[in-house]
């Protein structure tokens, strides 16, 4: 029956538990080359597996973190009322930097909107015809008169 690594690897207590053996028998190079081999392919099949896992692993993490910091984003800016046009400004690494990135652009959105200057209100314009928006009453021009003193001049 040939050996495996595998099975020879699960069948093999470890260094602590092994009890002291006699060998019987010739020692065999060619056999115990081929043992070594196999666990020796086997730990490298092993080590290479591990190293997927954790690759996968990190993936995963950074998919995690930015889906928590988009989370936190999406609070941040509802907590503090912050504009869908302003959202883009916030910025940060974790959950307390985007907190207070977001509690700053509201603030600085809240304060612009406040100090914002009125706007004054415009002249109403006055819609007679030949009369100017500043035009004083009694200098203002005014067609009627006009056309009767032409009318009365002929």
């Amino acid at each position: 029956m040939p050996e495996t690594a595998h099975a020879a690897a699960k069948t093999a207590p470890t260094p602590e538990q092994a009890p002291a053996v006699e060998w019987n028998g010739e020692f065999d190079p060619e056999r115990a080359g081929r043992l070594v081999a196999a666990l020796r392919r086997d730990l490298a099949e092993a080590k290479s597996a591990l190293s997927a896992e954790r690759e996968r692993a990190a993936e995963l993490e950074k998919v995690v973190a930015s889906r928590d910091l988009a989370d936190a984003r999406v609070a941040a800016v509802t907590k503090h009322g912050v504009p869908a046009s302003l959202a883009g400004y916030i910025t940060g690494n974790n959950a307390e930097e985007i907190e207070a990135s977001a509690a700053k652009v509201a603030a600085d959105f809240s304060a612009a909107t406040q100090t914002a200057p009125e706007m004054p209100e415009l002249p109403k314009p006055r819609l007679t015809p030949g009369r100017a928006a500043n035009d004083v009453a009694e200098s203002a021009y005014d067609p009627r008169e006009l056309a009767q003193r032409i009318g009365a001049s002929h």
